[in-house]
């Protein structure tokens, strides 16, 4: 079906119009890696201490910019490519939000971040002298006018995870190892305990938390509670209220949402 999909694609930019089937939905029973608390205290112990191994082949402030890129994936829940095309202008510090301008589907959306978070920012952009330069990538690479590339941080990544004695292997065909995505996962379910524990109304006209990660509707944020409910009963069982009778169970296959 994705084939005949991509050819009629392919003759509607000749011209000619052509008819482009659905892909039909298959039910998933995808299972995301959630770290523990443990996990990620160990992931910025060996994010902060991490050195080069050929430190020629790397950027200046190499070992500021992997801890601070891991930050704003951990509290902020954005995406990772989102991340790396991050500039300094993309960061206001008196209203203390962050602009993603180059989100998937090339949606634009301005997200809250808490006051420790641009505390660190600041002083991030101080350090690398980009605090009067707006133009200035957030994580600039080795070459000018360019930013690290997600293979890179995944890559970078990797390496934190193996040190810190993370088993990145998926155990099941179901579950996705321990990767950099895997935080967004996290964002969801640290972001349905505190609305939990603040004892917010939770209800399908709220679509706070959607909104936020830059989902078209529920079902996409449905994705990030497919983690096994033996390890956060409460929250699941709030998440599935919430979407109670709206969601269907079948999804398309898992991507980066």
């Amino acid at each position: 079906m994705g084939v005949v999909r991509g050819f009629g694609k392919y003759l509607n930019t000749l011209g000619y119009a052509s008819f482009l089937p659905t892909l039909p939905k298959v039910k998933s029973d995808y299972i995301p890696y959630i770290f523990s608390d443990e996990e990620v205290t160990l992931i910025f112990h060996y994010a902060d201490n991490m050195k080069p191994i050929n430190p020629k082949s790397c950027s200046a402030y190499f070992q500021l910019k992997i801890p601070m890129a891991l930050r704003i994936l951990y509290s902020c829940g954005t995406r990772l490519q989102e991340t790396m095309a991050l500039q300094r202008k993309d960061i206001d510090f008196k209203n203390r939000t962050i602009f993603l301008k180059k989100a998937k589907f090339s949606k634009e959306r301005l997200i809250p971040v808490h006051d420790s978070l641009i505390a660190i920012l600041e002083r991030y952009c101080l350090a690398l002298g980009i605090m009067h330069q707006p133009d200035a990538f957030l994580f600039p690479g080795k070459k000018p006018g360019t930013h690290y590339t997600t293979r890179q941080m995944e890559s970078w990544f990797a390496e934190i995870l193996k040190s810190a004695g993370i088993d990145q292997h998926r155990r099941d065909p179901h579950e996705r190892g321990a990767c950099l995505h895997c935080f967004r996962h996290l964002f969801v379910l640290k972001s349905m305990q505190q609305l939990e524990s603040a004892g917010h109304s939770v209800d399908v006209n709220d679509l706070l938390l959607p909104t936020y990660l830059g989902h078209e509707c529920l079902l996409d944020t449905d994705k990030y509670m497919r983690f096994s409910g033996v390890q956060v009963p409460e929250s699941l069982d709030v998440f599935e209220t919430f979407t109670a009778g709206l969601i269907p169970n079948v999804e398309v296959s898992y991507e980066e949402e």
